[in-house]
């Protein structure tokens, strides 16, 4: 498997992905190809010291055995991109929907300055999927040689492959290496484990609550807004950051008016991410869509940032206020499945 190729996705015969008609939290063991993602490394004796002045999360918790889901702000404190940071090897890994990786490489390296580190793409060089599955923990300790991580974050090496855990409702990894390697191990993993496509994953990420920026959300949610303290990727003991201030005085002295949350609608049709969600009594928007994604139900199920308020008052729709209406629910960000 070279590191850009896709996992073929089984076909039903009935033009859907193998994952449609099963629920998604219990269809078993499935592997999905992450190539969507794309993956930068940073190594050197101030990769942690450099990294640590960027990203809102404790970075020098970040180790061989502990990744975490963060974050990294401009200078008024707007979220550029979300994304998982762990180590592998000597390097610092991080692990973000490629869209965003060309934006985010050249940030990073005007702001290296006489750092020393390096800072690479690593997309071409190491294979990138994600594993998810309740049979999985047992299959891959056995496959592996060694236990499995399973709280979120948690990460273990074993040879060439990495494996971190990300918590949520059920068990899920990603599993990073050489291609071969990684090859070797998915067809270890087999018989059974289903392939599944990019957006039966980004599921699975949002019924874990784990709220990834697009390019069309960049810049739009502050730190708060996204529950990063509660997913563990937010500090407010750290050193300086980019938007550090405003994300402080938004904790200390201030009132959270918007936040995260995880709902439904009847439609058959995910919703881009930046997509308005409107309520009764007033003609502006009052949330907007992280990301979205079909179930095998005929629903929908999204992540949002909404105004506190309105959700509390009810009646929110998709688009417009003719739209389908939001059934809400608090994302489940606990740290093991």
């Amino acid at each position: 498997m070279a590191a850009g190729e896709a996992i073929e996705v089984q076909d039903t015969g009935r033009g859907a992905p193998a994952w449609a008609g099963v629920d998604p939290v219990t269809f078993g063991d499935a592997v999905a190809d992450l190539s969507h993602f794309g993956l930068i490394a940073v190594e050197g004796p101030d990769a942690q010291k450099f990294l640590a002045s960027l990203f809102t999360g404790d970075v020098r918790l970040v180790s061989a055995s502990q990744g975490q889901f963060t974050s990294w702000c401009d200078g008024k404190g707007r979220i550029l991109t979300t994304f998982w940071l762990f180590v592998r090897g000597e390097a610092y890994h991080i692990l973000l929907p490629k869209e965003l990786l060309p934006s985010t490489l050249t940030r990073l390296r005007q702001f290296l300055l006489r750092s020393k580190a390096t800072i690479s793409d690593a997309t071409e060089t190491l294979a990138r999927v994600g594993l998810s599955g309740p049979g999985l923990t047992k299959r891959l300790a056995e496959a592996l040689g060694g236990e499995a991580p399973t709280a979120r974050g948690e990460t273990r090496s074993y040879g060439d492959l990495t494996l971190v855990a990300l918590g949520g409702p059920q068990p899920r990894w990603i599993l990073a290496g050489p291609p071969a390697a990684v090859e070797a191990l998915t067809q270890k993993l087999q018989p059974g484990l289903l392939p599944v496509e990019a957006g039966a994953w980004s599921l699975l990420d949002i019924l874990a609550g784990l709220p990834l920026v697009s390019p069309e959300t960049s810049e739009e949610f502050i730190p708060q807004m996204l529950n990063l303290e509660a997913l563990g990727g937010l500090c407010f003991t750290k050193g300086c950051y980019p938007g550090q201030e405003v994300v402080a005085r938004l904790q200390y002295r201030g009132q959270l008016k918007r936040r995260l949350y995880l709902a439904y609608a009847d439609s058959d049709r995910a919703p881009p991410p930046g997509a308005k969600l409107y309520g009764p009594g007033t003609t502006e928007s009052v949330g907007l869509v992280v990301s979205a994604a079909p179930l095998p139900t005929g629903k929908i199920a999204l992540l949002a940032v909404v105004v506190i308020e309105q959700k509390a008052a009810g009646d929110i729709h998709l688009e417009d206020l003719q739209g389908p209406r939001l059934e809400f629910q608090e994302p489940d960000v606990s740290a093991a499945a």
